[in-house]
Formats: structure tokens, C-alpha cells, sequence
């Protein structure tokens, strides 16, 4: 499983791989135009969003992942806590049809305000804004160069060799990309685990 931010990046990858690729929306949406998912279909075989929500489901981890689930029609969780996933996944009540016990019921959509006093209301947020195409297309990536032949260094003759540390340049500069490439993913798993 291969997951980015960026569109561009994980075309390349659907070219030259088969691994399942996850396009990640780092913005809170409320909505997402049929366009844009369409676009998303393109290059991306999952789509992993933010979770912006102030209620505390009554603090119970598996009723928050049980509305999720049955109301938002989510098919998967990224959680920092797999023990709270995997009892979940492990419930013997989600199957009972009708006969599912209250306490496995979702939430309803705006039922926990009934249970909250008005005057303890946070004031009204703007609403978030739809995904739209333009969101989500980027321009390509720039195109790769290679290192320039050994004849056309400056001030070398045809044939000769490079100096000794050109290699050296070439593997410190893989290197530090490579760096950078994995401390970004380990801090957008951190991230991940803490939005959970």
C-alpha cells in the first residue's frame, strides 16, 4: 500500500507498480464533487480523509467506530488504537439485524444534541468546504535528468574519467532524499495515530 498527498506522485507510481494506492486528503470536506471523485478513481484506488469531530461519542471508542462505519459506509479505519479496531471487528452484536442491541446502535446524525444543554454549545463553525477537481489535479511531476556523461564535464577531455567524488555526491544526495522521503511518512503516521 502506497499513500500520498499528492495525485502526480501516485500516477507514477500506478504506471510502474500494483500496489494498492491511497490517496490522502489532508483538508477537513464536508462533501466531495462527483468530478473530483472521478479524478480520484484515476490514479488512486482508496481515499483516506480527516476526521473533524468535537463529540465524544459518549466516550465509548466502539460506538464512534460503529457510526462511522454503519452511517458513513467507511470501509476501513486507520486507528492508533488496533485493540479498540480489532474488538470491534470481533463484535458478535453487528450482524443481529434487528435484533442489535440499543448500545450497538450508531449515533444518529445530530442526536447527541439532545443530550447537551444549549448554553454549552460552542458557538457555529463555517461549514468546510467540498473537494472539487481543482483540489485534487496537480501538474505532472518534473521530468528526471540524468547525470551528465563524463565528457561534457568542464574542462575535460573526451573519455576522461570524473573526478573521484562525483559517486560520492550522487549517493549523499539518494541518500538524504531518501531520508527525507521516510521521516515524512513516519510523521504522517503519527499524525494518522493521533487523529484516531
Amino acid at each position: 500500500m502506497i499513500q500520498s498527498t499528492d495525485s502526480s506522485v501516485l500516477l507514477k507510481f500506478k504506471e510502474k507498480t500494483k500496489y494498492e494506492l491511497v490517496y490522502m486528503i489532508q483538508e477537513i470536506v464536508s462533501d466531495v464533487v462527483d468530478s473530483a471523485l472521478s479524478d480520484i478513481k484515476t490514479f488512486a484506488h482508496s481515499v483516506v480523509v480527516k476526521k473533524d469531530c468535537p463529540w465524544d461519542f459518549l466516550s465509548d471508542a466502539t460506538v464512534q467506530i460503529n457510526t462511522f462505519v454503519q452511517n458513513a459506509g467507511i470501509d476501513g479505519v486507520i486507528t492508533g488504537f488496533p485493540q479498540t479496531a480489532n474488538r470491534y471487528r470481533r463484535n458478535r452484536c453487528l450482524n443481529l439485524g434487528d435484533s442489535t442491541p440499543p448500545y450497538m446502535e450508531p449515533v444518529e446524525i445530530g442526536g447527541l444534541f439532545q443530550l447537551v444543554d444549549k448554553s454549552s454549545l460552542p458557538p457555529a463553525m463555517a461549514p468546510a468546504p467540498s473537494l472539487t477537481e481543482a483540489d485534487v489535479t496537480e501538474p505532472p511531476l518534473a521530468p528526471f535528468s540524468k547525470i551528465a556523461p563524463s565528457s561534457s564535464i568542464a574542462g575535460a577531455a573526451p573519455g576522461a574519467q570524473p573526478p573521484q567524488n562525483a559517486q560520492a555526491k550522487v549517493a549523499v544526495c539518494f541518500f538524504m532524499s531518501s531520508l527525507t522521503v521516510l521521516v515524512a511518512s513516519l510523521l504522517l503516521r503519527v499524525v494518522q495515530v493521533r487523529l484516531f
